[in-house]
């Protein structure tokens, strides 16, 4: 089983298909934990999510890409 990991992927926002924002995703349980307007602030959400997780496992975890995009 992979690590689990909180990514940002830009993607389209959920009832606007022609607005761009930015998407906080828990690779570990699949979900979407927010869609945000500015990057900055996913990233601020994506970094305390992985800064808990890597308290709450002991483990160290890699940042993941910021290039993940969701067609």
């Amino acid at each position: 089983m992979s690590e689990p990991f909180v990514e940002i992927r830009k993607t389209h926002k959920p009832g606007n298909p022609a607005e761009v924002c930015y998407e906080v995703y828990d690779g570990d349980t699949g979900g979407s934990l927010g869609h945000f307007a500015d990057v900055s602030q996913a990233q601020k959400r994506a970094d305390s999510m992985n800064r808990m997780t890597s308290r709450e496992t002991g483990k160290r975890l890699d940042n993941p890409t910021e290039e993940a995009e969701v067609e």
